[in-house]
């Protein structure tokens, strides 16, 4: 059986392992219904598309490295696509490879991945996924096992979009992209992609940017479906993906801006972690659900 299944009488979760150790749904038990939290994917299609996930993991980079290469003391690091059909290398590899089980609970899972073909980078990843109650808890660790190099994490879940929807998410600032999708200038967010104070997602507007000076907590609401979601994370970044053409949104918590790479100044400074030789990195996520 492919699919690993949590529950706590509140919350239910399906993991699926072998596909990139991400969630095919994660919902809330209410009275007689089962009320999709994440867009709920069908299994047959995750098993050979993680798009098609309700969540997976981010590792050991989010969203895009442009021109497949950076520069890291004094080198040029060349970094091979993830996907043939993708411009550039994207999302890490960790999404599109199995992960196996470590230990499992009735309301926990942890899963391993080690990552030796995925050059330059060479690591150990670990997941835990956790129910407590009407909280969905994630964590996610990389171990570095090869040169010093600057890595990230984050989390990529897909949200229903209803018409009402509302979310809330104070940023400081949001890069503006290029056609290509990679950030050019930080800036303060314009009005449709300004969360401070909650705000429907505008039908005619599609965002797909990163953003900075996140407080680490965000709100989403669905009036019509009586249901909220608090996201909390020990990242201060995040990236908004809206397509007017689907529906579901992405909340993304991650810890460093689209191709943090190659942005002026040090990798460090737009929130990758340089790891040595064993050293590791953690980040924790966690999805509070309440009904309205």
């Amino acid at each position: 059986m492919p699919m690993l299944r949590l529950e706590n009488g509140v919350l239910r979760a399906d993991v699926l392992p072998e596909s990139g150790g991400g969630l095919l749904r994660f919902d809330l038990l209410r009275a007689n219904e089962v009320v999709p939290v994440f867009r709920p994917a069908q299994l047959d299609e995750a098993l050979h598309e993680p798009k098609a996930l309700a969540c997976y993991p981010l590792v050991p980079w989010s969203n895009r490295i442009g021109g497949g290469r950076f520069i890291f003391e004094g080198r040029t690091i060349e970094v091979p696509l993830t996907r043939d059909d993708e411009t550039y290398p994207l999302h890490g590899h960790g999404w599109l490879m199995p992960w196996h089980q470590v230990a499992k609970g009735e309301t926990f899972v942890e899963l391993a991945a080690m990552v030796d073909h995925g050059a330059p980078f060479r690591y150990l990843a670990l997941q835990r996924y956790t129910l407590a109650g009407n909280t969905l808890q994630m964590s996610l660790t990389v171990r570095n096992e090869g040169a010093p190099l600057p890595f990230g994490l984050g989390v990529h879940p897909f949200f229903p979009r209803t018409p009402d929807v509302r979310l809330q998410a104070h940023a400081t600032g949001m890069w503006k992209a290029a056609p290509d999708h990679l950030p050019t200038v930080l800036q303060a967010p314009p009005p449709h992609a300004d969360f401070r104070k909650p705000r429907q997602l505008e039908p005619g507007h599609t965002i797909d940017h990163s953003f900075e000076g996140w407080d680490g907590a965000a709100d989403i609401v669905w009036p019509s479906r009586r249901l909220s979601v608090r996201v909390s994370a020990t990242t201060s970044r995040y990236v908004l993906y809206t397509p007017v053409q689907y529906d579901f949104f992405c909340f993304e918590p991650v810890d460093h801006t689209i191709n943090a790479h190659n942005l002026p100044g040090q990798p460090q400074d737009h929130g990758l972690t340089i790891l040595g030789t064993g050293q590791s990195l953690q980040r924790s996520y966690q999805f509070t659900v309440t009904s309205i």
